[in-house]
């Protein structure tokens, strides 16, 4: 019996040797699994600039110590890009679309703030879409409201109390590598394991697979492990360069949990990968196959919006999607260094992970007997 083991594991080691020699030797794999995310990186990084903040002009015209503090309270708010202007060059810039709104303090604010009268802040928008608009209404309010808070003579009686849910605030970018790292584990998987088992066909390999004196199993999981072990080299790369560059920072045992769900996600991408191979037996189809595939995860994973501010068909779907459980555990440890919904998360991805893997086995057996 184990000597049996021992050869079956011969077997499995030669194949896992024999993928990741051929993968090694074959870089435009490397360029097809980073293409789609570093392309969808350059995206995110666009529409991060364009929606993270919105750039404003601001005019001061009043010295002021009471105008110089609201134009203060304006220039640290987060929402606002600012860049102080004359009027005349506030106007330009509005024209030429290089700042959204005008913010203007007059020159009779402080007399106004003195004298207990109405003292108004005023605002030009741009108003090109709705998402911009609403967004300076609401923060420019923000903006005065924390001002009149801070005064201690107030004739406005404001108390601003905020409580955050989490321990750090997390910008938009960064929010979204996440998924956008797991979009790159999942075409890892997909894409180099997909491509290792078409090859087989590609090359008519296959039937000497199938004559050779071996277990099929054997043949199966080399394959998946070989798969496996190149989606976590992009991964781990990945994860650790995001905490190098401190975009994540997972501190404890949260290193674990980033750990487990990059693995489960891996190890479920790389059976999706053979079952695609065994469906499409042809490199172009792969390719084609598992990167549109690898797209649509990652809009239902969160990609481009927290899924729980999406359309309620939108969110009804996205609970359906394994990638979805798999972005919120990893936003979870490397994020907020949290155990929320740990358990659910880790017990789908190994569901998925077992039933992908099942379903590879089971394609490339019938495929070696077609």
């Amino acid at each position: 019996m184990n000597t049996v083991n021992t050869n079956e594991w011969r077997v499995i080691r030669a194949v896992i040797r024999k993928d990741l020699a051929e993968w090694i030797h074959q870089p435009r794999n490397i360029v097809i699994t980073f293409l789609p995310s570093v392309m969808l990186f350059i995206v995110l990084i666009l529409a991060a600039a364009a929606v993270g903040r919105n750039k404003v002009a601001l005019v001061v015209q009043s010295d002021g110590p009471h105008a110089q503090q609201m134009a203060q309270s304006i220039e640290n708010l987060d929402a606002f890009i600012v860049t102080l202007a004359t009027p005349e060059q506030a106007a330009d810039l509005l024209k030429n679309l290089q700042v959204e709104a005008v913010i203007t303090i007059p020159a009779s604010f402080e007399t106004a703030y003195t004298n207990r009268q109405p003292d108004p802040v005023t605002i030009d928008i741009n108003n090109l879409n709705l998402d911009f608009t609403n967004d300076l209404r609401r923060s420019l309010p923000d903006a005065i409201t924390r001002f009149y808070g801070q005064q201690s003579d107030s004739p406005i009686n404001v108390t601003v109390s905020e409580r955050d849910m989490r321990l750090q605030d997390v910008e938009l970018l960064q929010f979204m590598i996440v998924p956008l790292l797991v979009q790159l584990i999942t075409v890892a998987g997909v894409i180099n394991t997909g491509l290792a088992a078409a090859q087989e066909w590609e090359s008519a390999t296959i039937k000497e697979l199938y004559l050779a004196p071996v277990k099929r199993r054997d043949l199966i999981l080399g394959k998946l492990i070989a798969g496996w072990l190149i989606t976590l080299a992009f991964g781990g790369a990945t994860l650790l360069l995001a905490v190098l560059t401190g975009y994540f920072h997972p501190q404890g045992v949260y290193w674990l949990t980033a750990i487990a769900a990059v693995a489960l996600v891996g190890l479920a991408s790389a059976g999706l990968g053979i079952v695609i191979a065994m469906l499409a037996r042809r490199f172009q189809r792969v390719i084609v196959i598992g990167i549109n595939l690898t797209f649509y995860l990652f809009f239902l994973s969160g990609g481009i919006s927290v899924i729980a501010f999406l359309p309620a068909w939108v969110r009804t779907v996205a609970h359906f999607v394994p990638t979805y459980y798999g972005v919120h555990a990893l936003q979870m440890a490397v994020f907020y260094n949290s155990t929320d919904q740990l358990p659910l998360d880790l017990a789908v991805l190994l569901i998925t992970a077992a039933a992908s893997v099942g379903l590879g086995v089971l394609a490339f057996r019938r495929r070696l007997l077609a």
